[in-house]
């Protein structure tokens, strides 16, 4: 660390000497005024041309003397971390908004030197190296312990933003909606934490968009897809139910284009067999164009798609399927509240690129933690058609409820912080 004391008769002098010392990086340690004007003191926490010099300096090729540059490039990143995270690395001289904006500063500085290491390590890493993908993974180790030594001091300078940041991870929310919502809210230092917590699950609320009419009402061709076991054909039964009740059977028909498993085609039969709707199904003889124009007379023709999961080669051709119909299809993702984060993202990863009209939210009742899905579809803008909360048929099927799936979402936060609560 590079420490320098600089004197000038007025403060405006003074960090215009630090500015052309040290540029906008250093970080104020102390102020002081002194006889004929003020003293400051400042410091840099690294020289930037250690992180310039294996892209600069070493040849690519000499493996070993980039691995050996980049290992001290490390240790000092390292090194400037810690001291980052240490509050007493500041003078006691300096006054709480001084010690904040200097751990800012120092902060900024680490964050940016693990960026130029890692696109240092990109540029330079090859595949044989071991050593190379041992530096990866503890640059990976430095930006973790950087991003928690970050929340601590959050935590010292806005504690209700903490506490807000913290609570709706553990209601399952991803990182970058929480920060999201929290930054949208504009909070003041002296808030409450209880109104706080009130205007952020406001703000999450109204993050979540939803279709804004029943997708049965609107009758067409709606299709249905997502991966296996999410509940897709029985969302299909639920719907067909659902427009039976309102309209009859008479305007309705079921397609499926699952020709790979038996029982899909058996279940979706049954329901058409109880709901008195004809089941048609596609396959190499019988196209999904000519089946739906075969069914043009209807209102409403529901397509229950093929759950295959996303390695699945036949995954290309259910897609191409869909996309080669000459008429419109709306198509909707269905999702399982139950699912991972990642596996969340993953799906949508898939079908987002096919087109989606919004998504249904299935097996709410048997989800532990509703935060993944709301943060999905909020992050990705994707509208909420229905909400799936049971077995029941048509009964557990909520068009487009955003209140109810957060309010779910809440109540799984309460139940479990009363676990752990009943656990001490």
């Amino acid at each position: 660390m590079k420490v320098k004391r600089f004197f000038a008769p007025d403060m405006r002098q003074a960090m215009k000497l630090v500015r052309d010392e040290f540029g906008a990086d250093a970080a104020i340690l102390s102020n002081n005024k002194v006889a004929g004007g003020v003293e400051i003191v400042t410091a840099v926490d690294y020289d930037a041309s250690i992180l310039r010099e294996p892209s600069e300096r070493i040849d690519p090729e000499n493996s070993d003397a980039l691995t050996d540059s980049l290992a001290d490039a490390l240790a000092k990143a390292k090194e400037v971390i810690e001291q980052s995270g240490k509050t007493d690395q500041v003078s006691n001289n300096v006054g709480t908004a001084f010690q904040a904006k200097a751990k800012e500063r120092q902060f900024s500085q680490a964050e940016a030197m693990v960026d130029t290491l890692e696109n240092t390590h990109r540029r330079s890493q090859t595949p044989e190296s071991a050593a190379m993908k041992a530096m990866q993974s503890e640059i990976q180790g430095l930006r973790e312990l950087l991003r928690e030594q970050m929340k601590d001091t959050l935590s010292e300078r806005k504690p209700v933003e903490a506490m807000l940041h913290k609570r709706l991870r553990r209601m399952g929310l991803s990182e970058h909606f929480s920060a999201r919502v929290i930054e949208a809210l504009g909070l003041d230092d002296d808030v409450e934490f209880s109104d706080a917590w009130e205007k952020a699950i406001e703000q999450v609320r109204s993050s979540v968009l939803a279709t804004g009419s029943d997708v049965v009402d609107q009758g067409g061709i709606v299709a249905l897809m997502g991966p296996t076991g999410v509940g897709k054909t029985t969302t299909i039964g639920k719907l067909a139910a659902r427009y039976v009740l309102k309209y009859g059977p008479d305007s309705l028909a079921l397609v499926t284009t699952d020709c790979y498993r038996v029982a899909a085609y058996e279940q979706l039969r049954t329901f058409g067999r109880i709901l008195g709707v004809p089941v048609r199904v596609v396959d190499e003889t019988h196209s999904l164009d000519n089946t739906l124009k075969s069914l043009k007379s209807k209102a409403l023709v529901l397509i229950d798609t093929a759950g295959l999961s996303v390695q699945d080669p036949n995954m290309k051709e259910q897609f191409s399927l869909l996309e080669a119909a000459s008429v419109r299809i709306r198509k909707y993702l269905v999702l399982g509240a139950t699912s991972q984060q990642q596996v969340l993202q993953s799906t949508y990863d898939t079908y987002r690129r096919h087109g989606l009209n919004g998504c249904v939210v299935t097996k709410l009742d048997e989800a532990i933690s509703a935060g993944e899905v709301v943060s999905l579809i909020a992050d990705n803008r994707l509208p909420l058609a229905y909400i799936a909360s049971g077995q029941k048929i048509p009964d557990d099927l909520r068009s487009g409820d955003v209140g109810l799936l957060v309010s779910r979402a809440l109540d799984l936060l309460e139940q479990q912080e009363s676990h752990q609560n009943s656990e001490r």
